[in-house]
């Protein structure tokens, strides 16, 4: 699929829920127009398998593993993972 009306060449999006149904639309979607994915769940075998799922295309998939729902939690993950969420 070809969405060369919305590029996103050059973008890294983070896609909280993305191991399964919507949030792995979603993140399908994104990786069609070009995007670099940070893929996010509580589940990291759901995880890897929807990174796999997704690399298929050739595009860079990263993991990023935890509950968003816990910010204390979430805080601490970005600051850590600078490389990978530096650019979100």
């Amino acid at each position: 699929m070809s969405l060369k009306l919305f590029d996103l060449g050059q973008k890294r999006a983070l896609v909280a829920g993305s191991s399964l149904g919507i949030g792995f639309a979603r993140a399908k979607g994104l990786v069609a127009a070009g995007a670099e994915v940070v893929l996010n769940g509580r589940d990291t075998d759901k995880l890897a398998t929807a990174a796999t799922a997704l690399r298929q295309s050739g595009t860079t998939v990263h993991v990023l593993p935890f509950d968003a729902t816990d910010h204390a939690g979430l805080r601490a993950t970005i600051h850590v993972d600078g490389g990978t969420t530096a650019s979100l």
